[in-house]
């Protein structure tokens, strides 16, 4: 073999291809992290992340690294928003989401207006979404919010890669992700998704002052080394951070106002006279309403309704 065959054959890369078992499972477990606090204001942990490959390489019997769960993450929340932005979640009045055939459903005459009022919905009435109740659970906060809402880059990535015709699955475009022929611009930096806040340039400093940095340079431990005493300490402080909330949860329980319960509400597909009704009642009674949004996603509007019936 020739060193030009050798080193085509160390170039290629086995792209790692996600079927509907491989999301499940991945959805399942960035739920569970997310309800042992390992998910920082929207953000997994690097914790988090560790916990999520030991769970799926065992469970799938796939070599899974960080990346490819960065990446199918990605993937997912830009396949999730255009759902969510079309039906807001399911509190679109008529529409509903059928886990058996796993399309958004409702009557042909609603349909008609949403189409009529938005022709981009056309190409959704035909086409499946998995799991759709977990990426509720997942995204539809954080998507409410607008805390992640795509940045123009993403939004122009997202567009060219929806006028491509050969991509018309969430697997395409992770499959283009895997090879690095597209990339979805994020406005975290670092390799853990911790955020960067950058200070206003600094002042230039004397020359004394950088003859002292030059010395110190010398004497500095390797990359690697600083490196993981970093990591290190980012993890201590998420995770005094989040023992400390847990302090302060009991010391002072939440009160939630009324733009937080809003945004609770929106998204369990409740009809606008019942938000109204809930707001009243879950403002009166914080302790259910901190029990209510503690409790899974998929059950809220059933224990919801059973507290109001109870108070009645």
């Amino acid at each position: 073999m020739n060193k030009d065959e050798a080193s085509g054959n160390q170039g290629k890369k086995e792209q790692l291809k996600w079927n509907d078992k491989m999301d499940n499972a991945f959805l399942q477990a960035m739920i569970t992290q997310q309800d042992m606090g390992n998910r920082i204001n929207d953000t997994f942990t690097p914790q988090a992340y560790n916990n999520m490959l030991a769970e799926l390489t065992t469970k799938l019997q796939k070599d899974l690294n960080k990346n490819h769960l960065k990446n199918r993450l990605k993937t997912l929340k830009q396949s999730f928003s255009q759902w969510y932005d079309m039906f807001r979640g399911t509190s679109l009045s008529g529409f509903s989401w059928n886990p058996n055939t796993q399309y958004i459903e409702a009557e042909d005459e609603v349909w008609d207006r949403l189409i009529e009022s938005k022709p981009e919905a056309k190409a959704l009435k035909t086409k499946k979404v998995s799991n759709y109740n977990e990426m509720l659970e997942l995204f539809a906060t954080d998507r409410a919010s607008g805390t992640h809402a795509e940045t123009a880059k993403e939004r122009n990535a997202r567009m060219n890669v929806n006028e491509d015709p050969n991509m018309d699955t969430i697997t395409d475009v992770d499959e283009l992700l895997e090879a690095n022929e597209v990339t979805f611009e994020n406005q975290y930096k670092n390799d853990d998704d911790v955020q960067m806040l950058f200070s206003e340039p600094s002042p230039p400093e004397s020359s004394s002052a950088k003859k002292l940095k030059s010395k110190k340079r010398k004497i500095e431990e390797p990359d690697g080394v600083f490196n993981s005493k970093l990591v290190n300490c980012v993890d201590g402080v998420a995770f005094a951070i989040q023992e400390g909330n847990k302090i302060l949860d009991k010391m002072y329980p939440r009160e939630y106002t009324g733009d937080e319960l809003y945004k609770e509400l929106e998204p369990m597909g409740l009809e606008p006279h019942e938000i109204s009704r809930a707001l009243i009642y879950l403002g009166a009674n914080q302790a259910q309403a901190r029990l209510l949004f503690s409790c899974p996603f998929q059950i809220r509007k059933t224990i919801l309704k059973d507290m109001m019936d109870a108070s009645n």
